[in-house]
């Protein structure tokens, strides 16, 4: 006959197991919030090296997240509060995103504004007129 406290071991080691992954995951949750958050900060000020280095931690730790995402996830014991967190998580860089994205069109614009671009040389018109083109081409009709 099996013994059933031997049976009942095996799943708490799994409990235990699964347990210890939502605690890492949570943790790793944690430092992407972390890093969101140091991001945007930054994102205030005008020091590109550290946008670039707040970036760089944010993948850095979305990387080691979604990680240990997919082993909880494996196991099929996502808390939903988890689930919620990585949602919202989702959400500030997408945001943030969109932000960098509206901020540097801005930023092109203003420099169209500021320095234009040379017009084009095959333009139709130039400024010495009729003249600063070249001869015409006729094509002969049958």
């Amino acid at each position: 006959m099996t013994n059933p406290s031997a049976a009942s071991r095996v799943p708490a080691r799994a409990d235990a197991s699964s347990s210890s992954d939502v605690s890492s995951l949570e943790a790793s949750l944690s430092s992407v919030e972390l890093a969101i958050a140091t991001l945007g900060e930054t994102l205030c000020r005008p020091d590109i090296t550290a946008i670039e280095a707040a970036s760089t931690a944010l993948h850095q730790a979305m990387r080691a997240a979604m990680g240990q995402f997919a082993v909880v996830a494996k196991s099929g014991t996502m808390p939903a509060s988890l689930r919620s967190r990585f949602a919202i998580a989702a959400g500030q860089i997408g945001a943030q995103r969109e932000a960098l994205i509206r901020a540097s069109s801005l930023v092109e614009q203003n420099l169209e504004i500021l320095l234009p671009r040379a017009p084009a040389q095959t333009s139709v018109y130039s400024a010495s007129g009729a003249s600063g083109r070249g001869p015409g081409r006729m094509i002969a009709s049958s």
